[in-house]
């Protein structure tokens, strides 16, 4: 189904269930893992320059940093980006236990992912799943229980500045507030959260706080 992975991934014991599980579906010496972002770019470009690149990249998204070791990519997010820049074609799967909808919504549209996968003791069969998927079509495969349907319909139109908006506001800040905070003139401010309330259907401002945080965004 693959015919050569690589999983970065800085816990060993994470590393070797998901390696126990590929070996299913591709030869167990072409299954390689890495602990640190810049280990996996580097294989990339290397596989890449001996004509034989890897066809599935499975990343998590945090890396614990190591104080020992300075390194130029540090997330899941960063790594997939550099990597989307040497091989597009190559297939990814996020496998991490971050769970907020603009997240994996950011993951699977702008950074192309094929599939994202929540750390949870469903993730051995979602992986197989998954890789079924993904391996034959376009499709993308994201696992169940999170809610990246319903952030389809109602993030759309939601950016980075909405959320720093948003979280000034559950924090008690008031629109002058945040205007001096963001550098934008208060209607700026006020527009946007006139328009995050419609978007959200939210009554008031702690109403959309509230509504925000059930769906991740803060």
């Amino acid at each position: 189904m693959f015919r050569k992975i690589l999983i970065a991934e800085d816990f060993d014991t994470v590393n070797l269930g998901v390696k126990q599980l590929l070996e299913e579906f591709a030869p167990k010496e072409n299954i390689q893992h890495v602990q640190y972002c810049d280990d996996a770019l580097l294989k990339v470009k290397r596989a890449l320059f001996d004509k034989e690149p890897f066809d599935l990249l499975i990343s998590d998204l945090s890396f614990v940093e190591n104080m020992f070791r300075e390194n130029k990519l540090n997330s899941g997010e960063e790594l997939i980006a550099a990597i989307r820049k040497e091989q597009p074609d190559i297939k990814v799967i996020v496998y991490s236990v971050e769970t907020k909808p603009y997240v994996i919504k950011y993951l699977l549209e702008e950074l192309d992912c094929n599939a994202y996968i929540s750390k949870s003791r469903e993730s051995m069969r979602e992986f197989r799943q998954a890789i079924k998927v993904i391996s034959g079509s376009d499709e993308k495969f994201v696992s169940p229980e999170l809610k990246y349907s319903k952030a389809e319909t109602e993030l759309d139109e939601i950016d980075e500045l909405d959320i720093k908006i948003i979280a000034a506001l559950s924090k008690g800040a008031d629109q002058n507030e945040i205007a001096d905070d963001l550098n934008y003139s208060r209607s700026s401010i006020e527009k946007r959260i006139n328009r995050l309330k419609t978007s959200l259907k939210a009554k008031n401002n702690p109403h959309l706080v509230a509504i925000s945080k059930d769906l991740g965004l803060i």
